[in-house]
């Protein structure tokens, strides 16, 4: 009876964090989908990712409470998971791009970025496909050394570049900061330093949201490395309901920190506030 009663608790819980996902994701999707001033290259990718999080809450949750089939609940998560890490390592990459290689940004971003946003849907899609090929009988060592893949390639390999990439980011804005204390002119040293510090800024909510995104998949990814090694006793029967709510606090976690520490989302919102209120 008690675990029936926890069952029902965990579905109206889940239920409710699918649908604040899917509303606090779509506001972002909307917001740069009609307002010009937020269509940046950098922006496309926030959507791009708040698509991964509106696939969460619309589709891996509810999935996971009605358990159709471990095939499409499997593909899914591997999907999500992937397009997740791709996405954030997209970002990184525009960030590293305009902070340390400023002058080749306009030309490269543009010149590959729908090719970008293509790569970031279609590998997860055709990877998270490949179990169908035995089936997705997670008997199979094909499957193990599958998920070893998944764990290695889509998430170990992603964020050395993108822990390697911040650093770097980081340096080079506090060399170029002092840099400009060296300029003769007092306002173009202002101007200079304002907008490194916007860069800066930036790149430090990006840093919190790839940080936060790895945590909140953590447990799942504990729990699949197990599962590769043949020790699942060592995973706690806590653990599977505990990951539900960190990806659903992942997922949350992206649009509020748009919405309030990036400066062009924080205006946009306050600027549709008014609207509404007027």
């Amino acid at each position: 009876m008690e675990k029936k009663t926890e069952g029902i608790y965990l579905t109206i819980i889940l239920g409710a964090l699918s649908v604040l996902i899917v509303l606090s994701n779509a506001v972002i999707v909307t917001l740069v989908c009609f307002n010009k001033t937020l269509r940046t290259y950098t922006n496309w990718l926030i959507l791009s990712l708040a698509v991964s999080d509106l696939l969460t809450g619309s589709l891996l949750f509810p999935m996971t409470l009605f358990k159709p089939s471990y095939v499409v609940e499997g593909y899914f998560a591997a999907m999500i998971l992937l397009s997740g890490v791709i996405n954030i390592s997209a970002v990184t990459c525009d960030r590293f791009i305009a902070i340390v290689k400023p002058l080749e940004y306009s030309y490269l971003v543009p010149k590959f970025f729908k090719r970008g946003i293509a790569i970031i849907w279609l590998v997860p899609a055709i990877y998270a496909s490949v179990p169908l090929i035995w089936g997705a009988d997670h008997s199979k060592t094909a499957h193990r050394v599958y998920l070893a893949c998944l764990e290695l390639l889509g998430v170990v390999v992603p964020y050395i570049f993108i822990t390697a990439a911040y650093i770097q980011i980081f340096r080079q804005v506090r060399r170029s900061l002092a840099l400009r204390k060296n300029l003769k002119s007092v306002s173009r040293q202002i101007n200079e330093r304002r907008r490194i510090s916007a860069d800066a800024k930036v790149a430090k909510i990006y840093c919190i949201v790839s940080l936060a995104f790895l945590f909140s998949w953590l447990p799942i990814l504990y729990m699949t490395t197990a599962f590769i090694v043949k020790r699942i006793q060592v995973v706690p029967d806590i653990l599977s309901s505990v990951s539900f709510f960190t990806i659903a606090a992942g997922s949350l976690a992206n649009p509020l920190l748009y919405a309030f520490l990036k400066p062009d989302f924080k205006m946009a919102l306050r600027n549709l506030y008014q609207k509404c209120s007027s």
